[in-house]
């Protein structure tokens, strides 16, 4: 089952001045299933990615805006 929450984002920032709609799922290591995902706005793709950066800790996300990947991040371990 998919969890979701819509947390408040800062607006602004250097982007086009029309917050956009992403979506941040973050995904079972394993085999890729979707366990969470965060939907927000954000002042285009360089502020989503900022956005999203703190909130994956490390986990294994894709960012998406609409139908369009914006980025994905692979799982990395605790050194």
């Amino acid at each position: 089952m998919v969890q979701s929450d819509s947390p408040e984002v800062p607006k602004g920032g250097s982007g086009t001045g029309r917050l956009q709609q992403y979506r941040l799922y973050f995904l079972e290591s394993v085999d890729s299933l979707i366990s969470y995902s965060h939907e927000f706005e954000a002042d285009g793709d360089g502020d989503a990615v900022k956005t999203c950066e703190a909130w994956r800790e490390g986990r294994a996300a894709e960012l998406w805006c609409g139908s369009r990947k914006v980025k994905a991040w692979v799982h990395t371990h605790d050194r």
